[in-house]
């Protein structure tokens, strides 16, 4: 089994366990407020911790390295893509 076919067995366990979660509240106004909140809050915050998570380890991959040559270990990607992989928060100009 491969880290990403775990990763995706783990992650749709907690899925599976918000959803029973969510299936337990009785009151629709409720049960639809705290899907919102799930929607809203908690799946954003985790796509951020993994965002960082995954530029923590191209900045790795970044040392010693140049743009092309860390695009090329990750599958052969632009450097332009590497650097907005280290940079989520530039703008464009």
């Amino acid at each position: 089994m491969t880290t990403n076919d775990r990763t995706a067995r783990h992650l749709d366990t907690a899925i599976d366990a918000i959803i029973d979660e969510l299936a337990t509240i009785t009151d629709p106004v409720e049960r639809q407020n705290a899907a919102l909140h799930v929607l809203d809050t908690l799946l954003p915050a985790a796509k951020d911790r993994v965002r960082t998570m995954r530029a923590e380890a191209v900045a790795e991959l970044r040392e010693g390295r140049t743009l092309a040559a860390v695009g090329q270990l990750l599958g052969g990607i632009s450097a332009t893509r590497v650097d907005q992989i280290l940079n989520p928060g530039r703008k464009k100009r």
